[in-house]
């Protein structure tokens, strides 16, 4: 700006000053001051009745039966046709679903469900208690050879129908999870559509969702159209296409030309990317865990300073940034943030290497020209890791944090059968670990350290000075096994949690996150607890 400009636009401000100022000085004092005008809130926007929505999976349902399935793939493709008699939400809470309201007796062996009186299958057929009756016999029957047999048998006895629309179930033994299982294996079908079309049902499905079945084309989409008797209310949607896209570079691109309306699963490092080009991305916890496993009875985290100077030494985040691209959230005590039995009572072993050092050193590991000793013997770290690529980077960067204060610290790398032998073994002193469950309370409950799991990889159970946690543990485990009550669960798993951050029986390092992308013009969807659509009350909005 030249001399002549900037003189100019002083002036003109001079100007606007004194003129507000004079303004000011010559206003009435009895003149109210206005109220400032508030901004209009954005209208809200009405459903709108019509349109395909297309969803993305990863691969096709290994069956379209549901009882021939149980994996998270198929959970995703069916989900728009089927319906369980109780679900959790977003915030990981039991709401009623097919059945309206539900009760157990006070020793936790039968559990009443009290059914909706107005559902019908999409053949026209009434759901009832003699159909939920039906599904789990189907279930229970070991030539249906159902995938979710070897989860109900050893704790359900029968299924009895009380009356039309009450149904109750006898257990063999109190099972504290039951309800949580109910919501992932009780998706109803219809009996008559088994019995009519027997092996040809898989290729025909019948539920009670608020979509049903038209058509599959394998490796390519299932087609599901609006079902007008929904229970629920006719849904907006005219129908939803699922396409099978394995690549997930694919969805992206299909994402960003607009062509794929929402897509289960995106790398994080698409994210920014998609956002970029106006897509809503969802960011939820996985029902994973990951863990530093150590093994307790024998070598330098025998010792709980060691174990606590190890934790403390980690800078997780670090390695959450540079190998995972940021998708994870850090773990308090194997527990992610949305989950309801996560406790924020429960201490965090934060990165702090200063931290780490001075533990080290008041239980008498000396520094001497970088390594620490005591009593001569060096102070070694073996970092197991299986031939992963990625297991085996972030075993590096545990080593290279580890020599900070002092570890001598190797990687051993093997591939992974013999991986997992010398785990069970007890052969190291530290391994990255990470586990799944879709019930985090129970993947927390246990953890692998209750003395008979199979993979309790730990050895706690031999640490002479951790022998009475080492029997807690297995008591809460088997109190939380038969305990429905959340609020006692909740009791039970903070005081585990606790005892893992005293003790260092783990180090806690992190969920992986997942991402699902969701194009901004669809409304009125919910990602539940499993990271599944559910698509009852979506619209698309009308964007031309």
């Amino acid at each position: 700006m030249n001399n002549r400009r900037r003189l100019m636009f002083a002036l003109v401000a001079i100007f606007i000053v004194g003129a507000m100022v004079a303004f000011a000085a010559c206003a009435p004092e009895t003149e109210p001051e206005e109220e400032p005008v508030e901004p209009d809130e954005p209208e809200e926007l009405e459903p709108q009745k019509g349109g395909v929505v297309s969803i993305a999976v990863g691969g096709d349902p290994h069956s379209l039966d549901y009882h021939l399935q149980s994996d998270w793939v198929s959970r995703q493709a069916l989900q728009p046709m089927f319906e369980s008699l109780l679900y959790y939400d977003e915030n990981e809470e039991l709401q009623p679903m097919l059945a309206e309201d539900w009760d157990y007796s006070e020793d936790g062996m039968t559990f009443t469900f009290y059914l909706r009186e107005d559902v019908k299958f999409h053949d026209g057929t009434d759901f009832n208690a003699e159909a939920v009756k039906f599904n789990f016999d189907r279930i229970l029957d070991p030539e249906v050879d159902s995938r979710h047999l070897p989860t109900f048998e050893p704790y359900l006895d029968e299924v009895e129908v009380v009356d039309e629309y009450t149904v109750r179930f006898h257990l063999l033994e109190p099972w504290g999870d039951f309800l949580g299982q109910v919501t992932w294996s009780s998706m109803m079908q219809s009996p008559t559509a088994i019995e009519e079309m027997g092996d040809d049902y898989a290729n025909n499905p019948v539920g009670t969702g608020p979509f049903m079945f038209d058509e599959y084309e394998p490796d390519s989409h299932i087609d599901y159209v609006r079902f007008e008797d929904y229970w629920g209310g006719e849904p907006y949607l005219d129908g939803i296409r699922i396409r099978v896209i394995p690549e997930a570079s694919t969805r992206v691109v299909e994402l960003e030309a607009g062509t794929l309306d929402m897509a289960y699963g995106v790398e994080a490092k698409d994210v920014a990317r998609l956002e970029d080009a106006g897509v809503i991305v969802e960011e939820r916890s996985t029902a994973t865990y990951q863990t530093l496993a150590v093994s307790l009875p024998d070598g330098p985290v025998a010792e709980r300073d060691v174990r606590r100077a190890v934790a403390h030494a980690i800078d997780r985040q670090t390695i959450i940034d540079e190998i995972l691209d940021g998708a994870a959230e850090i773990s308090r005590a194997g527990v992610p943030s949305d989950s309801p039995y996560y406790s924020e009572n429960v201490p965090e072993l934060e990165y702090d290497p200063e931290k780490a050092k001075q533990l080290l050193e008041d239980a008498g590991w000396e520094l001497d020209n970088g390594i620490r000793y005591k009593d001569g013997e060096k102070l070694e770290m073996d970092i197991l890791t299986s031939d992963a690529e990625q297991r085996v980077l972030i075993s590096e960067i545990m080593q290279e944090q580890l020599s900070r204060i002092g570890f001598d610290a190797d990687v051993t790398t093997l591939e992974w059968g013999a991986y997992l032998d010398a785990m069970r073994a007890g052969d190291y002193h530290v391994s990255y670990w990470s586990l799944a469950t879709y019930a985090h309370e129970l993947g927390t409950g246990t953890m692998n350290l209750r003395s008979d799991a199979h993979w309790n990889v730990s050895g706690i159970y031999e640490h002479p000075e951790l022998a009475e946690v080492s029997e807690r543990i297995d008591e809460i485990v088997e109190e939380v096994a038969v305990t429905v009550d959340v609020e006692r669960r909740a009791e039970l798993l903070e005081e585990f949690q606790m005892m893992v951050v005293e003790e260092v029986l783990f180090v806690p390092m992190w969920h992986v996150l997942s991402h699902n992308p969701v194009q901004p013009w669809v409304h009125g969807y919910e990602l539940n607890n499993y990271n599944i659509f559910w698509m009852r009350d979506a619209w698309i909005e009308d964007t031309d």
